[in-house]
């Protein structure tokens, strides 16, 4: 196996560790998730150290991402800079990890900062009760469709929060997840709420969430609401 690592110069000093990553994570850290994709947390000198493990690849995908496109960590780490310098919260990116065999991919890694808040999948059952979360969390939709970026997975589950009087709507929001989402000049309100349609199932809840998304940008409620029906 070879590999090639893109290390943030910020964490320079966990090159040793980042490089021992493939052949130690199955070994140690904490499993916080454990799917298609596999997530530990690794304590470094006591800093909580995210890695997920990106499933492996079918063979044309291997191909692709040899020759064609960036991997997933790849789009993962880049955009997570790119959200960062538009202001928008996600864990920083520490490295990416790409494993080649026979100089075809393989498999890859993300490694970034930890973030210990909880997930807003609260929202499914008991939206009567968090108008002010709602509020955050819609601001904080907006900011990323402005900024031009449509999340590439905005399930509730991929939206942290926090009580902080200092951000919109009294909350400080993260995302996660981001590999797949894209950059859109100006996205159509079309493109906006067809991005918002995954945030939940539950449907009272969606429409809530929308229905302020609506008002803050200044479009009709209930011609958004048809959108994210279509």
């Amino acid at each position: 196996m070879n590999y090639k690592n893109i290390i943030n110069p910020q964490f320079k000093y966990l090159t040793k560790f980042i490089k021992n990553i493939p052949q130690k994570f199955d070994e140690e850290g904490i499993l916080i998730h454990d799917s298609r994709n596999v997530v530990r947390v690794f304590k470094i000198d006591g800093e909580p150290i995210v890695v997920k493990r990106f499933h492996r690849s079918k063979l044309h995908q291997r191909f692709d991402y040899t020759f064609m496109r960036p991997s997933k960590a790849k789009c993962a780490y880049n955009y997570a800079l790119q959200f960062l310098e538009k202001g928008i919260s996600t864990p920083e990116p520490i490295a990416c990890i790409e494993e080649y065999h026979f100089g075809i991919f393989r498999r890859c890694f993300l490694v970034t900062t930890y973030c210990g808040d909880p997930d807003a999948r609260v929202l499914r059952d008991e939206w009567e009760e968090h108008d002010d979360l709602i509020d955050a969390l819609a601001r904080f939709l907006v900011k990323i469709h402005e900024a031009g970026f449509l999340h590439g997975d905005t399930n509730l589950s991929n939206f942290f929060y926090r009580k902080d009087p200092s951000s919109p709507g009294g909350y400080h929001i993260t995302t996660i997840d981001i590999n797949r989402s894209e950059f859109v000049e100006n996205p159509s309100q079309e493109m906006c709420i067809k991005n918002l349609r995954r945030l939940t199932h539950v449907r009272p809840a969606l429409k809530k969430i929308l229905s302020k998304y609506a008002k803050l940008r200044g479009w009709d409620v209930e011609k958004v609401l048809a959108l994210s029906k279509s």
